[in-house]
């Protein structure tokens, strides 16, 4: 009887925590700096990383410059990648809305409002730990919308 060993994918978090600082920063300045055009770099950043991750720009500043400058280090965790890459996903689509709002039309508020949810759920994944977008991705998963995690258990709010 041959056992089949199943890899347990395994994630970054360190990278995750980066990328979240990075878009927090982002999207927090483009509002307070009222600069549209900050929340078009977000958005074009965020669809790199999750449609392209091995050429996402956060992922090659963190691996060339952070990493071997010991500024940051790896810090490997049992955990699926494919929700994290789906929440910046769904932050790239609130983005991208946010940003023909802001520069097509003068419903600003709409506009800001979409880039602040942006803020606030990237806040809380960076404080907390809790990833809205995992959340959401579990649940589709449950329903059988989306692929179901690959590991044991289900949704895991890591904390901190």
């Amino acid at each position: 009887m041959s056992a089949t060993r199943v890899a347990t994918p395994r994630f970054d978090a360190c990278l995750g925590k980066f990328s979240q600082a990075c878009t927090f920063v982002l999207v927090g300045l483009a509002f307070v700096l009222n600069l549209p055009v900050t929340v078009l770099i977000t958005t074009v950043l965020l669809a790199l990383s999750a449609l392209v991750p091995a050429v996402g720009p956060y992922r090659l500043v963190y691996r060339h410059i952070l990493v071997p400058l010991h500024i940051l280090r790896p810090r490997m965790v049992e955990n699926d990648p494919v929700p994290h890459r789906f929440a910046q996903g769904v932050a790239t689509v609130f983005l991208l809305v946010s940003t023909l709002v802001l520069f097509l039309s003068h419903a600003t508020v709409l506009g800001w409002t979409l880039d602040l949810l942006v803020f606030v759920l990237s806040g809380l994944n960076l404080c907390v730990g809790f990833c809205a977008g995992c959340f959401v991705y579990y649940h589709l998963g449950r329903l059988g919308v989306t692929p179901r995690v690959r590991y044991e258990g289900g949704f895991h709010w890591r904390g901190v």
